[in-house]
């Protein structure tokens, strides 16, 4: 049997290829090694239907290259993107650990590891609301984990204005995304720093609940969901999950953005006491 993960290419660019990393919505990512730097990197290679027209495509490559000056420990570094006839790629800092994603199925439940996790994806998300760059799907699959243990924020503003909606109702995104949209994304309102802190709050849902907050089989009404309907509080779910936290998750998923948290600083410092010793 084949391995999965073998490439199907050797080489794309100047880049030589070892390993498929993960595959979705946007396109495939590759591990690969820089032949001109000997630099071990993680190479995104876009879907040609990911592009509505050239204009988002030349957009998306200004964005990325704004984005090679980022530079925070939670957030995954940008080092390049590429047009060509091998097709358009995003080059990026090579993370050698899983996904959270990946944690949320293998982990066992630990209050305190995963509060560390949680504010050190607040740090991230601030930085990049801080340098005036909304993620738009932040969701567990776009979390990377170190071999450390540091958790870094990926794939960020790769859905500019209204077309993550638009990629949603087109079936091209993995099935998971829709479960991390902001109502006021729905409503095609323009995306806030507070959409992301939405996100997070599903993602947190997911962390501390043990399961999505949202029990339903289709799109439609889980759209209904988000604009219309709060989940059972996290700790009715899960009575582990301390009600102070689940008290922060519900704040973070109120359905009008101004509701939610002055920014994910202020996210942060309301868990951070959260899980320490009362002795």
């Amino acid at each position: 049997m084949a391995d999965v993960h073998s490439p199907d290419r050797s080489r794309l660019y100047h880049f030589k290829l070892d390993r498929i990393l993960g595959e979705g919505g946007t396109g495939r990512v590759y591990r690969g090694i820089d032949s001109t730097k000997g630099q071990v990197v993680a190479i995104k290679l876009f879907r040609e239907n990911f592009f509505r027209n050239r204009l988002h495509q030349r957009d998306l490559g200004k964005s990325i290259r704004r984005f090679r000056k980022f530079n925070h420990v939670n957030v995954v570094e940008i080092y390049d993107f590429i047009e060509g006839d091998e097709g358009n790629c995003m080059v990026m800092e090579y993370i050698d650990g899983p996904d959270l994603k990946w944690y949320l199925t293998n982990r066992t439940w630990n209050l305190q590891e995963r509060l560390i996790i949680m504010a050190q994806l607040c740090n991230g998300l601030q930085y990049l609301h801080d340098n005036d760059c909304i993620h738009h799907d932040f969701k567990p699959s776009n979390v990377l984990f170190t071999r450390k243990g540091v958790a870094k924020v990926a794939d960020f503003s790769l859905y500019g204005g209204g077309f993550i909606l638009e990629k949603l109702i087109g079936g091209i995104g993995e099935q998971i995304t829709p479960m991390f949209v902001a109502p006021e994304v729905i409503k095609k309102e323009k995306a806030v720093p507070a959409s992301d802190q939405y996100s997070l709050g599903i993602t947190m849902y997911m962390m501390f609940a043990n399961r999505v907050p949202y029990m339903v089989d289709t799109l439609p009404k889980l759209y209904q969901c988000h604009l219309r309907i709060l989940p059972e509080h996290p700790t009715q779910v899960n009575p582990n999950c301390p009600r102070i936290l689940g008290d922060v998750i519900m704040k973070l998923l109120n359905k009008d953005p101004k509701d939610r948290f002055a920014d994910c600083d202020q996210v942060r410092i309301a868990i951070a006491d959260i899980g320490k010793s009362r002795i």
